[in-house]
């Protein structure tokens, strides 16, 4: 959380795939590999966000990844803390995202408009924290738009904790949280059937907690 996944006009290196391509190269060069193909990401994490990501290492892997993720044969699952109780213990919520590049914010609204697209956002209440009237969701990622989680909750009157685009700052400044309480969190391989080397990876799931959470006096 805080280093940007891939290098961008802040931070043009140091990145994660920077530190991956190097560990990599490193290691290979030590056993006497040599291989012309960099890592690559196989998708990508807003800088603020924490969690999983799936890196290819070589072009086989990458090519069979990214059309699994077209596909949405993996399922991508995040943790987050939200501002108030739900409205509903589990739901879909769908609606239509722009995005100004410009600005480097997205609008969300009830119908479509010119150049927005569908975002379908499926989240399930896993504790309610009455006292500091917080939520802790798991939000399951169904289209993968810019931003797309953090805009969503905000626009359904529940911003995340520390968000300080989306978010209020009045209430990050409550308590005390300088980056987003949003962590992609668990990763589920469920792939058709198929005949490619990735085939193994099927109905497996990884899962790595965060341990910021009980910061929010979550269990």
């Amino acid at each position: 959380q805080g280093v940007p996944v891939h290098p961008d006009r802040s931070q043009p290196e140091k990145t994660l795939i920077d530190q991956v391509r190097k560990y990599i190269n490193e290691r290979d060069k030590s056993s006497g590999i040599f291989s012309k193909f960099q890592p690559e990401l196989c998708h990508r994490l807003d800088r603020n966000t924490g969690g999983l990501v799936i890196i290819a290492k070589n072009q086989e892997s990458l090519d069979i990844m990214l059309e699994k993720l077209e596909k949405r044969e993996v399922k991508k699952y995040y943790l987050c803390v939200v501002k108030g109780k739900m409205e509903k213990p589990q739901a879909m919520l769908k609606a239509w995202l722009w995005k100004d590049a410009a600005k480097s914010r997205v609008y969300i609204y009830d119908q479509w408009k010119t150049g927005s697209l569908e975002i379908l956002t499926g989240y399930k209440e896993i504790e309610y924290n009455p006292e500091k009237d917080i939520s802790l969701l798991e939000v399951e990622l169904i289209t993968g738009r810019t931003h797309q989680i953090r805009a969503h909750l905000a626009y359904a009157g529940h911003p995340i904790i520390g968000d300080g685009k989306y978010g209020k700052n009045k209430l990050n400044n409550l308590f005390g949280i300088k980056q987003q309480a949003l962590w992609a969190y668990k990763i589920r391989f469920s792939f058709s059937k198929g005949n490619t080397p990735l085939d193994y990876l099927n109905n497996m799931e990884f899962v790595a907690y965060p341990d910021a959470i009980k910061k929010f006096g979550f269990h």
